[in-house]
């Protein structure tokens, strides 16, 4: 009975996070496009050339300038995903929360409780 009641409790937290990863799945390719283009628009007025990354960065010469740009699209994506998570995490008061907080209800209920 308890196993079953746990499993139900999982499947709740579960649902809903189906539109969350496509939401985020979207989010994520968005930010690749934007990144992708604005390296794009870098490499073309040469701002930023393949020798910076050849010479500065000490990455092999056998790799072309679409791969590179490519992978500087994937850099500035985790930077500014990481820059938007801090800002949540700031912002939000669920970010602000810190872990071992006393408040009168528990997010997780304890299975070992009666009167689960």
């Amino acid at each position: 009975m308890r196993l079953e009641k746990q499993r139900e409790d999982e499947v709740r937290r579960r649902k809903g996070t189906t539109g969350k990863t496509i939401l985020a799945t979207i989010w994520l390719g968005l930010c690749f496009a934007a990144a992708y283009y604005f390296i794009g628009w870098l490499f073309e007025t040469g701002e930023l050339t393949p020798n910076f990354f050849w010479n500065q960065l000490f990455i092999p010469r056998q790799i072309n300038e679409d791969w590179l740009q490519i992978l500087a699209a994937i850099v500035i994506v985790v930077v500014m995903n990481f820059f938007v998570l801090l800002g949540f995490g700031f912002s939000s008061r669920t970010g602000r929360i810190r872990p071992g907080t006393p408040s009168l209800k528990s997010r997780n209920p304890d299975p070992l409780d009666k009167r689960y």
